[in-house]
């Protein structure tokens, strides 16, 4: 079922009951707690390359030498949302010289979690019983795969593909989409990057890399922009999702992040719709799907989770473009409101 500018969808066929945490302005201002649901001690890690690291899959993997060099120079970001006596971590000094001794009271907070990052932290002195099981970091890497989206955007109606080969590619743009426009995705990538669209003469060779690295590419057909906007959640672990906020930031041309309004939520709410008020119940019930939605996908999962969605200049609401199953910019926007 397609998502209309009525959306019927969304309005009618998820009948969620729609619970707001009460709690939830203490969470938000006063712990700024997005990786727990606990009192304790937290040492924060700004690890941006994480998704790459993902992509990767890898213990040992090194990020490329901008992007080490943007974690470098911003690593001070987690103090944005911090509680006073948190930890944030530099990158680069022993964990015995923050003169811990007792780690049962230490809750590790990364921008996201890898393999490659829990190596890293390992030989920084934190204790591996600390960090995810290897079969956690597994199941959160295939969580995050757009692969795994595809399976929510399809279930919201939305026309999109997960495909292993060229050959599957080909069909699937061969047979009723002629004349339109399709975005290709890698499994794994951040901030608008690892994208093509099939009117760029070179989407054949950049899928052939893409399956050969990733294993699979998704595509969705390419909708215009009118706002690019997402929806921050957080997960407790046992069940619970609790609304965070709305994030609304901007793109360039080619969909690539580039910065995030700030403001109360009803402020971002009435510019996002400023065009299409009537579409105030769509997002409600978008919500409301979420909330339920987000703990079934992953029970055991305790953290931030942000939404990626468009409008598009006509009314429709594209109410997935991606999941990111980690902290996001859109969250740390909502910490200085």
């Amino acid at each position: 079922m397609s998502v209309t500018k009525n959306n019927t969808y969304l309005t009618t066929k998820i009948a969620i009951k729609f619970q707001i945490n009460p709690l939830q302005t203490i969470f938000l201002r006063k712990t700024r707690n997005f990786a727990s649901y606990t009192d304790k001690m937290r040492i924060h890690i700004f690890n941006p390359e994480n998704d790459m690291a993902l992509a990767d899959g890898r213990r040992g993997y090194t990020a490329p030498a901008n992007i080490r060099a943007y974690r470098k120079r911003n690593w001070r970001l987690p103090y944005k949302w911090a509680a006073p006596d948190d930890i944030v971590w530099d990158g680069e000094t022993p964990f015995k010289d923050y003169g811990i001794t007792d780690y049962s009271d230490i809750v590790i907070c990364p921008w996201g979690w890898s393999k490659a990052i829990v190596h890293e932290l390992e030989q920084a002195g934190v204790p591996r019983g600390l960090m995810p099981s290897d079969t956690r970091l597994t199941q959160l890497r295939t969580l995050s795969s757009r692969e795994t989206t595809v399976a929510i955007q399809t279930e919201l109606g939305l026309e999109t593909y997960a495909c292993h080969t060229i050959d599957e590619i080909e069909s699937i743009l061969a047979q009723e989409h002629t004349g339109r426009t399709y975005i290709m995705k890698s499994p794994w990538s951040s901030s608008g990057k690892g994208l093509m669209t099939t009117d760029n003469p070179n989407w054949h060779q950049w899928a052939k890399r893409t399956l050969r690295q990733q294993g699979c590419v998704t595509i969705e057909r390419k909708m215009q922009r009118e706002r690019d906007f997402a929806m921050e959640f957080a997960l407790d672990g046992l069940g619970t999702c609790t609304y965070l906020g709305l994030s609304v930031f901007d793109t360039d041309p080619h969909g690539h992040y580039i910065s995030n309004h700030t403001g109360p939520e009803d402020e971002k709410t009435r510019t996002l719709l400023s065009s299409h008020p009537d579409q105030a119940q769509t997002l409600t019930a978008i919500r409301r799907y979420y909330i339920e939605r987000l703990p079934q996908m992953a029970p055991w999962y305790k953290g931030p989770v942000g939404v990626d969605m468009l409008l598009t200049p006509d009314g429709v609401i594209n109410p997935c473009i991606e999941i990111n199953w980690r902290m996001t910019m859109g969250l740390v926007a909502i910490t200085k409101q």
